[in-house]
Order: structure tokens, then sequence, then C-alpha cells
């Protein structure tokens, strides 16, 4: 690496690598405006101060920092910083570079926020053996801008708070909003619920990236006390800390203020499986399978440990990357709970689309409850119910009801593999949709007796791309009408009384 000899910019001491062990406290150098933290060179952290209108990078020896590799250009990009200290990233060379994920061409100039994310000619997630040189831009003075508005938006906040809505103060997890503005930056929406948000969160001292869960405490209690919800604001915090499996979204840590419950975990870059399908269509069914597989390894762990998830669904399974070597992990805990018996969950939750029958019949019930005494219940069969769905949705780009008459059809079992894409689709895959997708829950599948199915048995031939010929606008008239683009046509995530 060269340094200028002004001193404008330079490299630290190695940094720690793990998300939740930031670098320990210094000094605030009021010099430093802006920082490059190195993907390709875990540890490297280069400073641009104030002074420094510029940085090049490139292959020659006198640009600021010097990439040794020759598809590099020799003045490759800048990144410069206007008057009102805004940044801005130009390409200078035909070999191009990518911001976040667009692939700016010669001449090229695009504006830099905390957080982005620069590589030099191939993507920075690329293979590691293609892999050049990439870097995550970050802004000096962008914690305490955050936290000056937070202040504004939050005066007087405290005195409005609801009788009750705090937990316990532990000292080691309670924090001011104040606090945690200084510790992440948040500003962009990934996701929303009834009362919580996901946001990408981008660590301020190191530039890491993380998903954040930001529950809104009196908008969950609210929500509690309207649907006589059993679910507690630790549940989720609590449930995920028993949890480690690689097909399970990592969590990292917790912490609380006086208005939110923030819940710290892996960032994955591929998005969710249904805009994944959304954008490419249906799976082949041998991709289908090897990622089906995953998908019920990582069920049978939970249920091995007592846990049905309740909201099992493709925008709640996220993907490490947008290829076909990609894996699946299970996101969002919120409704999951210990199922320490057979059929002892009461709570009508979860997305319509994905109802088990057993779970509707649990509001129906309620209405007799007053004459009759009980209600039914359902436990982890509801599951594999969902697990089908899923299924059904990965062979074909569609789901496997129409929205008129939904429950019905559900209680009846009533689809069919009547459109094109289920031409090309093995008995065997079919017969494993069947039999998850089964009324009677003690006729269904488990977890256990998905994985010795004959269709996951069979061994995963080489890599293949996905089916990306056939995508849901191409499909045939009646899956068109059934197809959807956003959960919100699936319907959105329900509580209703219950445990």
């Amino acid at each position: 690496m060269m340094v200028d000899e002004s001193g404008a910019i330079s490299q630290t001491q190695p940094m720690e690598t793990q998300l939740m062990r930031p670098p320990p406290p210094r000094h605030k150098d009021r010099s430093v405006q802006a920082w490059l933290v190195s993907i390709t060179e875990p540890g490297v952290r280069y400073e641009i101060r104030k002074d420094q209108k510029e940085v090049q990078i490139g292959r020659q020896p006198d640009c600021h920092i010097v990439v040794n590799d020759k598809r590099v250009s020799g003045e490759h990009l800048r990144i410069y910083c206007d008057g009102a200290k805004r940044y801005f990233i130009e390409e200078l060379s035909a070999n191009g570079c990518y911001h976040n994920d667009h692939n700016m061409k010669k001449g090229d100039t695009r504006a830099l926020k905390h957080g982005d994310e620069i590589s030099i000619c191939v993507h920075a997630r690329s293979e590691k053996d293609k892999q050049i040189a990439a870097y995550i831009f970050g802004l000096a003075d962008e914690a305490e801008t955050a936290a000056s508005q937070c202040a504004a938006r939050s005066s007087g906040a405290t005195a409005q708070i609801p009788e009750g809505i705090c937990a316990t103060r532990d000292s080691n997890r309670w924090k001011t909003e104040k606090e945690v503005t200084e510790l992440w930056d948040m500003r962009t929406v990934l996701g929303s619920g009834n009362f919580s948000e996901v946001r990408l969160g981008v660590e301020v001292k190191t530039a890491r990236r993380a998903a954040v869960k930001v529950i809104d405490k009196k908008k969950f209690l609210s929500f509690q006390s309207r649907r006589e919800s059993h679910l507690s604001l630790s549940s989720e915090a609590e449930m995920l800390t028993k949890i480690v499996h690689t097909g399970i979204v990592q969590f990292y840590e917790w912490f609380e203020t006086d208005m939110h419950l923030y819940l710290i975990m892996e960032y994955l870059e591929g998005g969710d499986l249904l805009q994944f399908i959304m954008d490419r269509g249906c799976f082949s069914e041998n991709v289908a399978r090897r990622l089906f597989r995953e998908l019920c390894q990582a069920v049978n762990y939970l249920h091995d440990k007592s846990i049905v998830h309740r909201d099992l669904k493709p925008e709640n399974i996220l993907l490490t990357e947008k290829s076909e070597a990609t894996h699946l992990k299970i996101a969002d805990f919120g409704l999951a709970r210990m199922n320490m018996k057979s059929a002892d969950c009461k709570t009508f939750c979860g997305t319509p689309h994905y109802f088990a029958p057993e779970v509707i019949n649990v509001i129906r019930d309620r209405g007799k409850e007053g004459a009759e005494g009980k209600t039914s219940g359902y436990g982890m069969q509801a599951d594999m119910w969902s697990l089908g769905v899923i299924l059904y949705i990965m062979l074909s780009g569609i789901p496997p009801f129409e929205e008129e008459g939904l429950y019905e059809q559900i209680l009846e079992g009533k689809y069919e593999f009547d459109v094109r894409e289920w031409t090309s689709v093995s008995p065997e895959a079919k017969d494993l949709v069947t039999r998850l997708m089964t009324v009677n829950p003690k006729d269904r599948l488990t977890i256990h007796g998905t994985l010795l199915h004959a269709w996951l048995l069979i061994p995963d031939p080489p890599p293949s791309p996905c089916r990306t010929t056939t995508s849901l606008d191409s499909a045939e008239p009646d899956a068109k009408r059934r197809r959807t683009e956003a959960g919100a046509e699936f319907g959105s995530d329900i509580v209703i009384g219950g445990a």
C-alpha cells in the first residue's frame, strides 16, 4: 500500500474480525472524515482525512491505494469530496467496478453513502479466486448526525412511555437511543411487519453490515393486547439464543432501549426466496431438491429441539447469494415457540396461504369455545404443511390455492398439478408435495419421514442453472391469476389469541 506524502490517507492496524467484537475504544481523531474498510484484506482500513479531496485507486505506484493486479488499470477509479462534504465515486477505467450491485462503466459517477460497497472489476461476492479488491465506505461523522436527529425526534419521549413497556433493565443490554445510533447506522429498511422493521445495520466503527430487527415496544404491547397473544417481548431473543445451525440465520446479540428492542443478526446478500422466484421463475428439479433438503435439515434441527416455527414461507427463507450456488437459511422467529406436546399451540397465527388445515380449525373452534369448553390445537405438523406449500411454489412458481375460498380449499386439500411447469416434474417430487400437503396431520409426513423420502434421497448431480426460461409472467393464464408479486397478496402475518 502507498501512503501519500501529506499523510492524508493511511492504513490502520488490523481490526477484530468478529462482527460483535469492535476494536477497542480509542481517542476520536477529528481529522478523519471517511474511511474504506477492505473486504478482501481482512483487518485493513484506509482513513481519509479532511484535507484529502480525492483518493485514487489503481495499479500505478503513485495512486493513493495501489492494487497490484493486471486486470486493474493504472488509474482505475477515484473517490472525491465536494464542498458540502458529500462523497462520490467516478469510474476511470473501461474495466469497470461495482458500486453495491451496480456495474459502473467508464465515466460513470455515483454518490457514496455510509455502508456502500465498492469492488474493482468483479463483484465483491464473486468466488474468492476471482476477487481483486473490494471495500466498504464509511463516514466518520455519520453517528453524530444520526444521534442528533434521534435526540431531536425523541425529545421528551421518556415521559410518554406507557406503563409496563420496559423490561427489567439489564445493564449489559440496556442502551439509550443515542447510544444505539452511535453504534449503528440503520437508515435503510429491508422489510416491515405489524410491530417491527428489519433494517440494514451498518456498524459505525467498522462499516460492517448486519440485519437489525427493530421491535417497537409500544406497538407490540398494543398488538399483544388487541390479539390476546401470549407472545412476550423477549420471546424471539430468547429463542434465537438457543439456535445455532448452518440453515438458520445467525443471531449475534440483542439490546433494548425505552422504546425499542434490537435483534442483531446475520445479513444475507441474496434476499428472500419469494423475490428470487419472482425474478427468475421456478427452480429446476435438481436445484429445488438440493435447496429443499437444506431447508428440511434446518426444520429437523428445530423440531428435534421441540421448536415449531409457525410462519414458514418463502419470505422468511433467505438466500446467501443470488445464484444457483446459493444456500437457504430460515429467518424470523417472532412466532416460534417451544412445542412440548403434540398439539398444544392454540394461536391462530402465520400467513394465510401457508396455514395448515388444523391452524384454520383453531379460529373456528374459538367461536365454539364458550359452548364446548375446549379448542383444538396444532403442533409441528403445521410446519410440515407449510413446507409442502413452499416446495409446490419452488417447483412451479405459483401458490397451490386460489385467493377466493382460500380456507375451504386448504381444509379440503384442494390443489392440483395443473399448469405447464408440472409436466417436467418427476412423480417422486409430486408424491412428496402430496404427502406433505395431507389434510390430516396424523397422516402427514413428519420431518424425519420427509428426509427419508425417495425424492430427497436422489443424489445431487453437478450444479446446473436455475430454470430461468420459465418465469411467473410467462405462466399459463390460470397460473397467472394465482401468482403473487409479494407477501401482500399472500396475506400478512396473523396472530389471534392463545399461546
